[in-house]
Order: structure tokens, then C-alpha cells, then sequence
């Protein structure tokens, strides 16, 4: 779901020729493992029906509870695989949306990092870009 902020921020990288990069590292702080918004798809869960639905299709899901929903309707859910020392309980069984963590989309859709997060987000110039501006200045001066 894009918000208007997330949209806007879209925008304006696109228009700007940036983009986002992420840096950084686990600190191991349990926090991705709450508070967690999942997708279905294109679509990000509203209802216990969908998440039923998601559970169905794909049983790894079933780590997973409702705890709530955000301020947008949006179903959070914590991750019962989350050990009180915040490691996972099977780190090397973990879904794909544990491994794509963060994932930049959650910046276009109003959710931010944890505080106690090692990764930090950056709006940068993609190095492509850059190396291209270079080689056609080059050019020009042959």
C-alpha cells in the first residue's frame, strides 16, 4: 500500500535520479520480529480471512499472530520464532521475507526501521548513474 508520503518519496528519488541503498547490520534486536506487516501478493494483509488464506497456501506462515492492526488498518503480526535472547528459533528455516530484511518497500509504504536497528536507510546516486555521467564527460572532452 503506497501512502502519499511514500509516494511522494518515490517521486521525488525518481525525479531526482536517486534511490534508496541500504547499510548496515543485524544487532539482533527482536524488533523486525514485531510489529510486522505481511504481504499476500501485491497486497498487504487487512483481514484474519487473508491471513487464514496465506497460512493455507504457505504453512510457514503459521509462525505468525495477529497481535493488532496499524494506524492505516493494516494487520501486524509478531513472530512466535522469536527466542527471549531475540535470535531465531530456526535462523536457517526462516522465510524470505525474514531474509529480505529491510526491504526498501517499506519506505513507500509509511514504515520506517526499528530505532534499535543496526541497518540504516540512505537516499543515494545510483553508481550506474554516476559511472555513466563520467564516461559521457570523457566523451565531450575528446
Amino acid at each position: 500500500m503506497l501512502n502519499i508520503a511514500g509516494w511522494l518519496r518515490h517521486v521525488r528519488l525518481r525525479l531526482q535520479g536517486r534511490e534508496l541503498m541500504i547499510s548496515g547490520q543485524c544487532r539482533q534486536c527482536g524488533s523486525c520480529c514485531q510489529r510486522i506487516q505481511i504481504q499476500q501478493g501485491r497486497r498487504w494483509l487487512r483481514s484474519k480471512h487473508a491471513f487464514k488464506k496465506l497460512v493455507r497456501t504457505h504453512p510457514g506462515y503459521g509462525r505468525f499472530s495477529i497481535m493488532g492492526r496499524d494506524s492505516h488498518g493494516l494487520l501486524l503480526f509478531e513472530c512466535s520464532w522469536l527466542q527471549p535472547d531475540n535470535t531465531c528459533l530456526n535462523h536457517e528455516k526462516r522465510l524470505n521475507i525474514c531474509r529480505s530484511f529491510p526491504a526498501k518497500g517499506i519506505f513507500f509504504c509509511g514504515g520506517q526501521l526499528p530505532r534499535e536497528c543496526g541497518y540504516k536507510v540512505h537516499e543515494v546516486v545510483p553508481f550506474a548513474k554516476v559511472l555513466q555521467e563520467k564516461i559521457d564527460k570523457r566523451e565531450e572532452r575528446q
